[in-house]
């Protein structure tokens, strides 16, 4: 993407978003249940003399979208701290520009990590493992962090310090609030900061200037359509009705289509491509991370599946329509309240299957209608 100046040919200037609260309490009910985790180890360092923090991250955008509240809780609990975060390349670069946050080290996967971990040794005063993996447990244990703050599951209570145990207590609460959880080993907190991720000025100029580029005829809004999804089918809503409703809105309201999602994701996307009988831009596989995070950022709404990029958009603050089939938007829904969830669960719901042996009936239950009447609203709203 080359760097240039803000696109100029929208119809009106899009609304400014809403202003993000940078500190909310907690609700009650998490409140509650977190009183009922239980830690091996009463923490008794003085915060003022944490100085050095090691995040390691979830594996999946989602997840390390969705985990950003722990770092905003560390840096209430320890003032003065510097946080490292140690991340999969696949998701590293969604921490950069995060209060608190001075150190980005890339893990690896294969032999590469056990060389990185050694050279981490000796360097922090705590850390605190996110994912549930006996890994991740293992990784703060070799790098011999006195406080290795994790969830006690998956047998790996050796490599950890400040175990958390009693986790079954949060079933059913937003991941937000899960991975909130872990604080509790540290002193625990009161309130939080909703998921919210950074961009640059010169990030959202370049894309404003990839998208004007692209001179899509007319002059209508934004709309980005991600057709796919990592996890599987179970989580895709079909190619035929993302092109049905692509054709919808570009008749009511002018839209200029945008197609987003990884480069795994291009036979679905050519599909949605193919059907929709009119000019895209197609960005599918052809952005990093932070590209196609700037490109969000200029989107009037995004329509998408249960995605990385669904929460990725959600701490951007932009507009969207989400649609689940066979996983939970209790637990990982868009952490927004400029969001519309679509959502048909069976007696079988959520079953978190990647395939289905019942012919997808979750998914096939949401009809184009029901998510164009829901894009209608929060484009009409954007007017």
């Amino acid at each position: 993407m080359d760097c240039a100046s803000r696109m100029t040919d929208a119809p009106k200037e899009k609304k400014e978003k809403p202003r993000r609260l940078t500190d909310l309490p907690l609700p009650p009910e998490v409140r509650q249940r977190f009183q009922q985790l239980q830690v091996s180890r009463r923490f008794t360092r003085d915060p003022e003399v944490v100085r050095r923090v090691l995040v390691r991250a979830p594996n999946w955008v989602g997840d390390a979208v969705m985990s950003l509240p722990v770092l905003s809780g560390l840096r209430r609990l320890f003032p003065l701290t510097e946080i490292t975060v140690l991340a999969a390349p696949r998701v590293a670069p969604l921490f950069a520009g995060q209060p608190g946050v001075t150190e980005i080290i890339r893990y690896p996967s294969g032999r590469g990590k056990w060389q990185v971990l050694w050279e981490l040794r000796g360097r922090f005063d705590v850390a605190l493992a996110l994912p549930n993996s006996m890994e991740s447990a293992l990784g703060l244990w070799l790098v011999g962090v006195p406080s290795r703050v994790g969830y006690n599951t998956d047998a790996r209570r050796l490599f950890l310090k400040e175990a958390v145990s009693n986790c079954r207590e949060l079933a059913g609460l937003h991941t937000v609030f899960y991975l909130l959880g872990l604080l509790k080993a540290l002193g625990g907190v009161t309130t939080f900061t909703p998921p919210t991720l950074y961009l640059e000025p010169e990030e959202e100029a370049m894309a404003a200037q990839v998208l004007s580029a692209a001179e899509l005829p007319g002059r209508g809004p934004w709309v980005g359509l991600s057709p796919g999804a990592a996890f599987g089918p179970a989580k895709r809503w079909e190619p035929s009705r993302f092109a049905a409703l692509g054709r919808e809105l570009e008749r009511e309201f002018g839209s200029r289509l945008v197609l987003l999602g990884a480069d795994d994701e291009r036979p679905v996307a050519d599909l949605v491509k193919q059907q929709l009988q009119g000019p895209v831009v197609d960005l599918v596989g052809r952005t990093s991370l932070r590209e196609v995070l700037g490109v969000l950022s200029q989107l009037n709404l995004l329509v998408t599946n249960d995605s990385g990029l669904m929460h990725a958009a959600a701490a951007l603050s932009v507009p969207l329509v989400a649609l689940f089939g066979s996983t939970d938007p209790g637990a990982t829904g868009p952490f927004t309240s400029r969001a519309t969830v679509i959502h048909h669960p069976l007696p079988c719901s959520p079953c978190f299957k990647r395939t289905c042996e019942a012919d997808y009936a979750c998914l096939t239950a949401i009809s184009v209608d029901e998510v164009a009447a829901a894009a209608h609203s929060w484009l009409k709203d954007d007017s």
